[in-house]
């Protein structure tokens, strides 16, 4: 059997060389540039991140039979196919959960500390899964007022969408969809901006979710953005217009990537049927991983903890600085990506 991994998929070989029963298997590692239809021809496995486009043209007349992908998003995953096909496959949906609220609770200080969000301000969340319930709690943690309208569930503190575009900042955790009872493919149009109270914008979710001419026609909110239409070749437009701008990165923590590899091993030694003795015993390897890897971040819990374990204004300088001199090319975007610092959870219990 052969497996060919995006050599991208945080630590996977270091781990798997951890595990029993998995010696028979060939792994080849591939940057995610050179993984194309011509090489699976002979593949059984493939593990993947969300940069490799998992459709007919790549796996077509292939022996693949399972595809892995280290990533919440699905976006980039042509289910229909897949199970038209008989293809097996998993994802990871909650893997970065907290690495996302990291991410939001930092630029929340960056506009406390730039005196655009006041303590006392309304934030509105829009999507109450795995990020946005994470979100909460972390609002709720430093008595932060917050609202959250998910119109999906049925929990009594949920509110309305007309009461979320009164708040004062608004952050976006869905899905991108476009055939769904509520879909959220440019939810955030003209119409929507103009019955918003709100000064400030936040998007972690996916980039056509917002629609990018509509707000920069609109022109009056403070847009922090980390995802973008056309990746990796976003509009420098929308980039320049961005109060912050990062390249996709929101999830990118050491935790999120990891918990991303251990839930695709587990699942991955699952579809093998490991011996059950080799199990038991990568399921402890598994769980000790994180724990032997502490977090760097120690002390009391702040606001500016944030800033100080994850900087994300300087984030944001650094990639306009590179958009501006080098113009926006996938390159560009991708570098930017790959220069992320290796930075760690904060977690509220």
């Amino acid at each position: 059997m052969k497996i060919v991994v995006d050599d991208g998929v945080k630590s996977f070989k270091e781990i798997i060389g951890l595990l029993r029963g998995f010696d028979s298997i060939e792994f080849e590692y591939l940057n995610s540039f050179n993984i194309s239809n011509d090489v699976l021809k002979n593949v059984d496995i493939l593990v993947v991140r969300s940069t490799v486009k998992i459709n007919k043209l790549l796996l077509d007349k292939t022996k693949v039979k399972l595809v892995c992908s280290a990533t919440a998003g699905t976006d980039h995953i042509d289910e229909n196919y897949l199970q038209s096909n008989d293809i097996n496959w998993f994802h990871c949906p909650g893997s970065n959960a907290e690495s996302v609220v990291n991410y939001v609770m930092s630029a929340i200080q960056f506009l406390h500390e730039k005196s655009i969000f006041q303590s006392n301000d309304r934030i509105g969340i829009i999507g109450y899964g795995n990020i946005g319930s994470k979100l909460k709690r972390a609002l709720d943690f430093f008595s932060f007022k917050n609202y959250v309208y998910d119109p999906f569930l049925d929990h009594n503190f949920l509110v309305n969408l007309k009461k979320i575009q009164t708040c004062d900042l608004i952050s976006i955790h869905v899905p991108l969809t476009f055939d769904a009872n509520f879909p959220t493919s440019n939810l955030i149009d003209k119409s929507f901006l103009m019955e918003m109270n709100s000064k400030t914008l936040i998007n972690t979710s996916r980039g056509g979710v917002v629609n990018e001419p509509d707000l920069i026609e609109f022109n009056n909110i403070n847009y922090i953005s980390d995802v973008w239409l056309n990746e990796p070749i976003p509009s420098k437009e929308i980039i320049d217009f961005s109060l912050i701008s990062t390249p996709h990165i929101a999830g990118h923590s050491f935790d999120g990537k990891i918990n991303g590899t251990i839930k695709i091993i587990n699942d991955l030694q699952n579809f093998l049927e490991i011996e059950k003795s080799n199990k038991i015993f990568n399921i402890e390897v598994l769980s000790g991983y994180l724990n032997n890897n502490k977090p760097d971040y120690q002390g009391d819990l702040s606001l500016e903890s944030y800033k100080s374990n994850y900087d994300i204004e300087t984030e944001s300088n650094i990639f306009k600085k590179d958009y501006k001199n080098c113009g926006n090319t996938a390159s560009v975007f991708l570098k930017s990506r790959a220069r992320h610092l290796n930075r760690r959870d904060i977690k509220i219990s």
